[in-house]
């Protein structure tokens, strides 16, 4: 149970960091908004590789590889698309909308997680 509603907590304080983010000016403002953001989604990551260990049993290596490839996905494109956005539009703080909505998105999917129901370690695959 913990297991996914510390990423859901965890998350949602993001989002909610981050578009403190967009909405405050000035650089100490900005500087300790994303940093408590920052570390508040890192505060999620323990409990996202003990969900990939319980969901995946004996693939376990697969499930965080999979976990680890979509995040590096997501990482890269939430790079490039933050630069396309402030090219086009001008505006630094729409892209932070774009990622706050992103992580929100990301804490209604942990929401979904039962860990109850995880794949049993002597299954045959």
């Amino acid at each position: 149970m913990a297991l996914r509603w510390i990423p859901t907590v965890c998350l949602t304080l993001t989002a909610a960091l981050l578009i403190a983010m967009a909405l405050f000016h000035g650089k100490i403002a900005v500087v300790v908004l994303s940093s408590a953001g920052f570390g508040m989604m890192d505060l999620m990551l323990p409990s996202a590789w003990a969900l990939c260990l319980a969901i995946g049993g004996r693939l376990s290596g697969t499930a965080t590889g999979m976990m680890n490839t979509a995040g590096q996905a997501g990482g890269f494109l939430c790079t490039v698309l933050f630069g396309y956005i402030v090219h086009a539009t001008g505006s630094y703080n729409l892209p932070l909308w774009f990622i706050a909505g992103m992580v929100l998105v990301s804490a209604a999917i942990f929401t979904r997680i039962d860990c109850t129901r995880c794949v049993d370690d002597g299954a045959q695959g």
